[in-house]
């Protein structure tokens, strides 16, 4: 536990900055009391497919089962009306089960910073240090350097990411740069290159809260996709290390691209119909994910638990 307030139930927006956060997310939570159901219909605990993160609206359980279903609509009544003067608790991400992005044992510093994690099932580990306008990421797999990732700030935000692999034998074997460009205290677009070579952008559209849709660029400024998201808009993404747009445990590192969970999105390609995912949840008690379900073209479930 690291902080708690009280929250009103007029104030959402105020609680969704104050209270960010799968995730990731993914992003990414919980088996145990959870007081609060974001799913139509129920869905199992356990995982089915790929990843990525999350949606539908939350309500009080009742009854023996201590769980109970309503349509969207009143699913955010009856979160925002029973929650008017809970005890919240902010709550750090302890692991999630998100295929393809399975993190595990994740560890904290004693401010709270992102210590370490694994993935891959454990195989990867993963130990993050902290030096003047740097963050470095350093994962290990079979006792080998498999990775760095390092992060450059400027007033505690990334404005660059330099990833470098590396082959069992320790040679490099790809170079990966992005350039981060800032608009307004959000990011607005991301540059790309790989071994030193152009490999384009992605743009970032927001509304007053939200990224309303990206757009991804390749090197000779063609577009490859773009995705456009739906929100639920009572709901904070409150995730502060993994969230639905920072899958990679560096959320802290960035100012919140959206202040809400996914709902929905859509991939439109050139020349290819629209493909659409749609997201559920189930809330614990202090409304952080603790499990959902993604509906699409891959469908899985995922679980994920906070303290």
């Amino acid at each position: 536990m690291i902080t708690s307030r009280w929250v009103n139930q007029n104030s959402v927006s105020s609680f969704s900055q104050k209270f960010t956060a799968l995730l990731s997310p993914y992003c990414d939570i919980f088996y145990e009391n959870s007081n609060v159901i974001m799913t139509k219909k129920p869905s199992p605990f356990r995982i089915s497919a790929q990843m990525f993160l999350l949606i539908s609206i939350a309500i009080f359980s009742c009854g023996k089962s201590g769980k109970n279903e309503l349509s969207p609509q009143k699913a955010s009544s009856a979160f925002t009306e029973g929650n008017s003067n809970a005890f919240v608790v902010s709550q750090v991400l302890l692991q999630t089960t998100m295929p393809g992005s399975d993190i595990t044992d994740i560890q904290y510093n004693a401010d709270h910073s992102l210590k370490g994690y694994r993935t891959e099932g454990g195989t990867y580990t993963t130990s993050v240090t902290y030096a003047p306008s740097k963050v470095i990421y350093t994962t290990v797999y079979g006792g080998n350097k498999s990775s760095d990732i390092v992060y450059d700030l400027v007033n505690q935000y990334a404005v660059k990411k330099l990833e470098t692999f590396y082959t069992s034998g320790g040679n490099v074997s790809d170079v990966i740069q992005t350039d981060y460009v800032y608009e307004a205290g959000k990011v607005a677009k991301e540059y790309y290159r790989e071994n030193n070579l152009p490999d384009g952008y992605l743009a970032y559209y927001y509304d007053d809260h939200n990224v309303t849709f990206q757009e991804r660029y390749d090197a000779d400024g063609l577009i490859v996709n773009k995705v456009s998201y739906e929100y639920y808009l009572k709901h904070a993404d409150k995730s502060t290390v993994f969230s639905q747009f920072n899958f990679k445990t560096d959320a802290k590192l960035f100012p919140q691209k959206s202040q809400n969970l996914v709902e929905k999105k859509y991939l439109k390609k050139p020349g290819k119909n629209p493909v659409s995912t749609h997201y559920t949840y189930i809330l614990n008690g202090s409304g952080y994910p603790t499990s959902g379900t993604v509906s699409g073209s891959a469908s899985y479930n995922w679980t994920s638990i906070w303290q």
